[in-house]
């Protein structure tokens, strides 16, 4: 599925579908987005985005997202995987991008 941004400006779907892995990593300190490989293995179609911030819940019943943002994941070592990932997608509003992934 993808969707252009709507006339008011309000939040769009540029892609979403199921997916296998999702790596998370900051691209540099100056440059402050989150670089998400969202890794694919139905259609083989492995993505790159660029992203402000990455929210995560493990319960699509209970919308509380756990948000990971270039900020709080400089603290981590190496970069985080989160796996079993049953849907993303990317959204963007005002000219900045989200990745939600839900398990």
């Amino acid at each position: 599925m993808k969707l252009d941004q709507g006339p008011a400006g309000e939040l769009t779907v540029l892609d979403s579908g199921y997916t296998d892995q999702v790596l998370l990593d900051c691209v540099s300190e100056e440059f402050l987005r989150i670089k998400a490989v969202v890794y694919n293995s139905l259609n083989d179609l492995n993505k790159l985005f660029l992203v402000d911030r990455a929210l995560y819940t493990s319960s699509p019943d209970r919308p509380l997202y756990y948000e990971f943002t270039p900020q709080n994941m400089a603290s981590i070592r190496k970069p985080l995987v989160i796996s079993e990932v049953k849907l993303y997608c990317v959204e963007r509003l005002w000219g900045m991008s989200t990745i939600r992934m839900m398990k």
